[in-house]
């Protein structure tokens, strides 16, 4: 499924002689850096984290790899909530996961293309007992190799725990590297394709997530000129405060965000 910014990434590989990887890397070293403030006010960002932590206290775990954690914001939060868990993270981005060294050094961290096959690393090869990707899937190019990539991670018996976004593919969107988005059926057919069997596969988020999206995709320059100076006045600290009250009352039935649980079966 082809994309406007995935033609322009490779018009730019022709031009510049680096390869796609090597594009995606540059434009999240860029853009993940700097944006502790979006996860810590935003409420699209507070509505996950708070539905992984629900997902996180079913059952214990010891070993949790976030693959695509960026900044390591939703590993700290883990690390609050779970003090005795091992914890690693993945991410394309190579500057965030040398910060995330510095800052989180009880954490393993790894920087790596997981939608590439023969990217895992030999040391977390059916060591983890949870895998979490939050805001991943819908990023990468081969989708499918990343779940198969996930599953060589997990141990037999142990879980993914997965979010991602349904409906259309709005220009807000596009412009932070969405290449795609997922229905329930979708999801849950690439679960099974991939070897994971799926426990629970879900949209939630209605009505205040879908209206928080529409409202950002008005103007979509104004939202990214938002996103990426990161800037919080007063105005916008009461409005995401107002939101994250709001995101508490959203359905766990219907909405544009998706969740997923699946786990590994046998050997």
């Amino acid at each position: 499924m082809g994309t406007q910014s995935q033609t322009d990434d490779h018009r730019e590989s022709s031009r510049t002689g680096r390869s796609a990887t090597e594009q995606n890397r540059a434009y999240y070293d860029q853009e993940l850096a700097g944006k502790d403030d979006y996860w810590r006010k935003m409420a699209a960002p507070r509505f996950r984290v708070r539905e992984f932590l629900r997902l996180l206290d079913v059952e214990p775990f010891f070993r949790l790899c976030d693959l695509g954690c960026g900044g390591g914001q939703l590993l700290r939060e883990i690390a609050e909530h779970h003090p005795r868990a091992a914890l690693c993270g993945v991410d394309l981005a190579e500057a965030q996961i040398a910060a995330n060294r510095r800052q989180i050094p009880s954490a393993q961290f790894f920087a790596m293309d997981l939608d590439q096959p023969a990217a895992v690393p030999t040391e977390l090869l059916g060591a983890c007992d949870v895998i979490v990707a939050s805001e991943l899937i819908e990023h990468v190019g081969n989708p499918l190799q990343l779940l198969q990539n996930a599953l060589m991670l997990t141990r037999p018996g142990g879980r993914l725990l997965l979010s991602t976004q349904s409906g259309p593919l709005r220009e807000t969107e596009r412009r932070v590297g969405h290449q795609r988005h997922f229905s329930v059926e979708q999801m849950r057919s690439l679960l099974v394709q991939s070897g994971w069997q799926p426990e629970r596969v879900y949209n939630c988020g209605f009505p205040f997530h879908d209206l928080s999206k529409w409202y950002a995709n008005r103007n979509p320059d104004a939202s990214m000129k938002q996103f990426a100076e990161g800037k919080y006045g007063l105005r916008e600290d009461v409005l995401c405060f107002l939101l994250r009250i709001a995101f508490r009352l959203n359905s766990h039935a219907l909405g544009a965000q998706l969740f997923a649980v699946a786990r590994r079966i046998g050997k």
